[in-house]
């Protein structure tokens, strides 16, 4: 299995063990897209909180691991707000696998440099051309090159 994937199963395995468990934008946290699952997370937490002030008249009878004791006005919403935080991690993964595999100089996999650079002749890695030295061994370019 390639990364990209490997990055699509993953995003997608994150994302529903997170809304198991209620949490918004895990998803895009192992993207590292952070405002994004910030803004899931708070917009998930502002929700619930706006709906429980308005539907939830005794708070003391409400047991936060206990569904049956929260309104489905409630609950209804939030599964629905952390189902679409789910796809939008899933879309994301999806948008960055296709602009990495159309982006020139970027091979499948999202390692930069696959078209560009000089092969070292000393390991026969890829370093960059301007460089007089190879950035992975520190031998020097310049005595082949002439």
């Amino acid at each position: 299995m390639s990364n990209s994937r490997r990055q699509l199963v993953l995003t997608a395995v994150f994302a529903l063990a997170g809304a198991f468990f209620g949490i918004a934008g895990t998803g895009h946290a192992y993207l590292q897209r952070w405002k994004r699952s910030i803004l899931w997370f708070v917009l998930t937490l502002g929700s619930g909180v706006a709906l429980m002030s308005v539907y939830v008249t005794d708070i003391d009878a409400v047991d936060p691991f206990d569904l049956t004791t929260i309104p489905s006005e409630v609950y209804i919403p939030i599964v629905i707000i952390i189902g679409f935080s789910v796809i939008d991690a899933l879309l994301v993964a999806y948008l960055d696998q296709q602009e990495r595999e159309l982006t020139p100089g970027v091979d499948a996999d999202g390692e930069e440099g696959a078209d560009q650079g000089v092969s070292c002749p000393h390991c026969g890695r890829s370093t960059d051309p301007e460089l007089e030295f190879c950035t992975w061994c520190t031998e020097s370019l310049a005595d082949s090159q002439t």
